[in-house]
């Protein structure tokens, strides 16, 4: 498993931070490549089993991402010429003015509403693509500053759920915390004027407010009254108010993040930490059970199996499915040493542990919380 800086993983602003938080090297997620979408139907593949599938034009950008007012600053700012065409995407968001408020650019209620009801929908349907997805070439036009779902969401992981743990339910969690807080921190910063911290403190954009579309939003069109309470004494220079508050949180180190935000940034830092711990070693639970599975295809030697994700099966030899049941919360070297004796099957460690990492063996301790 080969590891890298984090500088080579998350946006450089974030890279910055959790770096200094977790001090070490991060494995990366080889199996999630996106230039060439990992999720494309393979040319032998079913084409009546085609669900789990991706569009290979859109691929998984079929998310419209909240792009908070310093990460908007910062794409505004970019001079690198490969960066133009995303400054434009954003450009025209601002435009638009529909899910344009001071916490940053917001899900539109359009796009709300269909994708908070059609989540099959994802990776499938053109409808939902980015709007800062560049179609030539096939990249993510705001890379660089992209927000916490787009920095932290794969495909697959080469550890199954121990790399999911560590990457959506302690850095991803950790960055939006960071994200609304730093978003609202400027805010202050810049002292606004009541009436715009309050409009700003009772939206709920930033989580895709579907309920607040009207006819106008619907057809992408801005309340101009609401938009005016929003922007206040900024309306007018919205450009101006994205880079300030780049400008402010450019700056800051992880120390400073950590003062700035509350008690749930530290309480996802700390969970964080124990979650790259957990990714980073090679610990496999004292006892282990059986997990729960589905079965995708069965061969002839081999079984293919979803467990934590339907994006990220498994294959096992069919010999060592038929096992499992024995893996009954015993002592996991004492397991593993009856089945050499009694079936005559060798079960690697590297298996062991790739099983207990894709949650088809689970750590027994928490199978059975009713008989501690």
């Amino acid at each position: 498993m080969t590891a890298e800086s984090l500088h080579e993983t998350l946006p450089p602003l974030y890279a910055k931070w959790m770096d200094d938080l977790l001090g070490g090297l991060v494995p990366r997620e080889s199996r999630a490549t996106c230039g060439s979408c990992a999720m494309r139907a393979p040319p032998d593949a079913d084409k009546n089993n085609r669900g789990t599938f991706f569009d290979p034009v859109i691929k998984c950008c079929t998310y419209l991402p909240t792009l908070y007012n310093f990460l908007v600053g910062r794409i505004l700012s970019e001079t690198d010429p490969a960066a133009a065409a995303g400054r434009e995407t954003v450009g025209a968001r601002l435009a638009r003015g529909v899910g344009v408020s001071p916490l940053g650019l917001m899900p539109t209620p359009t796009f709300s509403l269909l994708y908070g009801n059609s989540k099959q929908s994802f990776g499938k349907a053109r409808a939902l693509k980015c709007p800062h997805y560049i179609e030539d070439g096939g990249r993510c036009g705001v890379w660089a500053n992209r927000e916490s779902t787009c920095s932290t969401w794969f495909c697959k992981h080469v550890r199954g759920n121990t790399g999911y743990g560590f990457w959506r339910e302690g850095l991803h969690q950790l960055l939006q915390a960071v994200e609304i807080d730093l978003a609202r921190w400027c805010l202050l910063e810049l002292n606004v004027s009541p009436q715009m911290l309050a409009a700003a403190m009772a939206s709920k954009a930033w989580k895709g407010d579907a309920e607040s579309a009207t006819g106008a939003t619907l057809d992408n069109h801005p309340d101009p009254a609401a938009y005016a309470r929003a922007w206040a004494e900024w309306r007018g220079r919205e450009q101006e108010f994205y880079i300030r508050c780049a400008e402010l949180v450019g700056g800051l180190a992880w120390k400073d993040v950590r003062a700035i935000c509350g008690p749930e940034t530290r309480a996802h830092a700390r969970a964080t930490q124990d979650a790259y711990r957990k990714l980073t070693g090679d610990e496999v639970p004292a006892a282990l059970a059986a997990g729960s599975f589905q079965v995708v295809s069965l061969g002839r030697d081999t079984v293919r199996l979803n467990t934590y994700s339907e994006y990220d099966p498994i294959e096992v030899p069919r010999v060592v499915l038929d096992l499992l049941a024995q893996f009954d919360g015993r002592p996991t070297a004492a397991v593993l040493k009856a089945i050499a004796k009694e079936e005559g099957v060798e079960i690697a460690p590297d298996l062991v542990r790739k099983m207990a990492d894709f949650d088809l063996l689970v750590d027994a301790a928490g199978a059975f919380p009713g008989d501690a």
